[in-house]
């Protein structure tokens, strides 16, 4: 193990990852607030989000296509009035040919266009090509993933022999894309400590435009409607500022090795002049917590349905595809250039009962075999305004909406309100919708405003308002909480950006007591600062610094964190090797801190750092001849506090873990 850790460091100075360190920056700080906002964020794999935003970074988004051009606005890159902009101008003078062009647009300053520009390309639509085999082989690309990564220290789990396989955690990813006409591909995965090398396979293949068929997916899929109130599959980037509409794919590949947030099955949009009728069947096996069952062991009866996909002991394999989930139904649509409006409707079928253990907290939680959700969506843009909305209920007659408008009285200014109820008895699997948590048992304001003042400077601020009528995991009772953001940001040039964001927040929350009879609510309030900065040095190099203090008060052990990093990416022009270096200080006594890390492609990591310590770690890539590039991390976290780290089976003895990834990637 010391060998391979010394050739490791060895070898990585001459590897890296290039990306646009602008663009990364802003899609960062939208996942650390997804984060800090989630009272469950360790348990949510954000690997759909950055599986997204790779997708759309490897193959870019024409801006001549305006539903490729949708996706800069679900990445909260650029507000829906830049895009009905960037239409008009299109309509008026043709196809965008250059990057030059896009500072004749009005709504899109210098700012914008450094921001967008890794992000798109200037091609001219591919809607009237024939879909033939013979294009399709000519313009497709492959791409073939095998990646390995592990915690060299010892779990608890691995001693007591209780997880049942090794602890290397494998995936080998295979994928074909033909401009926008297809999509094709599989993964393979095996988390640490799972027995089975295949304990996860997945497989998807999408087809667009082929004729009146404007999409046509088979195995597995993302589905997206509306405002995700009724239907809404997988993860959605969360707003900092600015427009919070959504005008995502209807049917999109799921593509990432999650092994909940996906559909099994057969998808497909029609069109027709202006409408849209999509529809879809799903058919997948799905993790539940068995507590009966019949003579033949089959379940009778589950109390949960697990999302982790972790199969590492005897009890996370019983639970491995318990239960058959099925879900059918459709949506119909009606869109002209500036407004749509559509209805849809989904049935979810279980193969036996789920019955949640009574808690106060679950007394509203769908108990039962099948659920029918349906619900009405639209939005209405104007020049400099726009509107957009949700309503859906469920079979039980309980109701879930939002409704908000976004207002730009200037290309320099917006501003944006939205109000949202779900109500305490409403049931869907499937809801993405905005909300501080989970968009269930929540009502609230929201508050929004962004402003570039000056040139190449904005400042953003946010106001929430949520509230809950009955009582939540966290909160034994009803609760409120206030959330207000102000968020500053330069951009220097067009590779450097500074931003300093100032969070205070206030929620109710459980207070300590473990005695039944003397729960109580107490409010935690926080308060965090953090600083911000990118920026060149010479032409290789790329700095980042960040200093966050966060300080918490009216809540036991009061106390004041902070993170303190240092990135050093280096990425030579004309070579094919770059490297990035972290070198972190914090202390975090109470809580965690968060904070994005550089990771191998298409990877997702948040380091999620408790206690006091230092956090390094070294990423880099090498590109080999043949189209073949290796990347490999190495991570290594040092506690000053602690004799032990984490609990139960993933204890390790010691003050120091360390683990390494190393990815081969094959593009033909």
């Amino acid at each position: 193990m010391k060998r391979f850790l010394i050739h490791l460091l060895i070898i990585l100075p001459c590897l890296a990852v290039a990306q646009n360190d602008i663009t990364d920056d802003i899609i960062v700080d939208q996942i650390e607030r997804m984060l800090e906002n989630d009272d469950n964020a360790e348990e949510i794999d954000f690997t759909d989000l950055i599986e997204n935003y790779w997708t759309i970074f490897e193959n870019k988004i024409n801006i001549n296509n305006e539903e490729e051009l949708n996706q800069l606005i679900e990445l909260h890159l650029v507000n829906v009035f830049i895009i009905e902009n960037i239409n008009a101008y299109r309509k008026n003078f043709g196809d965008i040919t250059m990057i030059d062009e896009l500072s004749f647009i009005e709504g899109i300053d210098e700012m914008t266009i450094n921001i967008i520009k890794p992000l798109i390309c200037f091609e001219k639509p591919h809607e009237n090509e024939k879909f033939r085999v013979k294009n399709l082989l000519k313009y497709g690309k492959h791409q073939t993933i095998f990646q390995v990564e592990q915690c060299f220290n010892e779990k608890e789990g691995y001693k007591e022999d209780k997880y049942l396989g090794s602890p290397r955690k494998m995936l080998l990813r295979y994928s074909f894309t033909s401009r926008d006409k297809l999509e094709l591909g599989f993964a393979m995965e095996k988390d640490a400590g799972e027995k089975n090398i295949l304990d996860f396979v997945s497989f998807h293949c999408v087809v667009h435009d082929l004729e009146f068929v404007k999409t046509l997916a088979l195995g597995d899929y993302q589905l997206a409607f509306g405002q995700g109130v009724t239907m809404g599959s997988g993860m959605a980037f969360a707003a900092s500022g600015g427009s919070l509409l959504r005008k995502s794919k209807k049917i999109r590949a799921s593509k990432s090795a999650n092994e909940a947030r996906y559909l099994r099955g057969v998808a497909t949009t029609l069109n027709y002049r202006k409408f849209d009728l999509t529809i879809f069947y799903s058919n997948k096996k799905a993790d539940a917590n068995v507590s009966v069952v019949d003579s033949l062991g089959e379940p009778l009866v589950v109390t949960s349905l697990q999302q982790t996909g972790l199969h590492c002991t005897e009890s996370e394999l019983a639970d491995r595809h318990a239960i058959t989930q099925q879900l059918f139904g459709g949506n119909i649509s009606y869109r002209n250039s500036n407004f749509q409006i559509g209805y849809t409707v989904h049935k979810t079928l279980l193969s036996c009962e789920l019955s949640p253990d009574p808690r106060l907290y679950n007394t509203f939680y769908f108990r039962g075999r099948t659920l029918v959700n349906q619900g009405v969506d639209f939005y209405y843009v104007l020049r400099k305004i726009a509107f957009y909305g949700e309503a859906a209920i469920s079979d039980n007659k309980a109701p879930a909406a939002l409704i908000g408008t976004t207002i730009q009285p200037a290309g320099y200014i917006d501003f944006t309100v939205l109000y949202r109820y779900y109500d305490k008895k409403n049931q869907n699997f499937y809801s993405n919708a905005f909300a501080s948590g989970s968009p269930r048992n929540e009502k609230g304001l929201y508050l929004s405003t962004s402003i570039t003042f000056a040139p190449r400077w904005r400042l953003i601020a946010t106001a929430d308002f949520p509230q809950s009528d009955w009582v939540k995991t966290s909160a034994y009772a009803p609760s409120r909480a206030q959330d207000y953001n102000l968020q500053v940001e330069h951009q220097i040039n067009s590779k450097s950006l500074f931003f300093i964001h100032l969070r205070y927040k206030d929620k109710e929350k459980n207070g300590p007591s473990e005695n039944t009879y003397m729960r109580s609510i107490i409010h935690d309030r926080k308060m965090s600062l953090r600083f911000h900065v990118t920026y060149p040095v010479g032409s290789d190099y790329i700095l980042k610094n960040r200093v966050e203090l966060t300080t918490n008060k009216d809540v036991p052990k009061n106390g004041t964190c902070y993170l303190i990093y240092q990135d050093i990416l280096y990425n030579p022009e004309n070579r094919p090797y770059s490297f990035a270096f972290r070198y972190a200080l914090f202390d975090s006594p109470k809580g965690a801190v968060y904070a994005y890390e550089n990771d191998i492609l298409n990877s997702f990591s948040i380091g999620s750092l408790y206690h006091k310590g230092m956090r390094l770690y070294l990423l880099g890539k090498v590109k080999l001849r043949w189209g073949i590039a290796i990347n490999a991390k190495i991570g290594c976290t040092i506690y000053s506090d602690v004799n032990e780290i984490g609990s139960g089976l993933e204890k390790i003895e010691g003050n120091v873990r360390t683990e390494g990834k190393i990815q081969i990637i094959w593009k033909m």
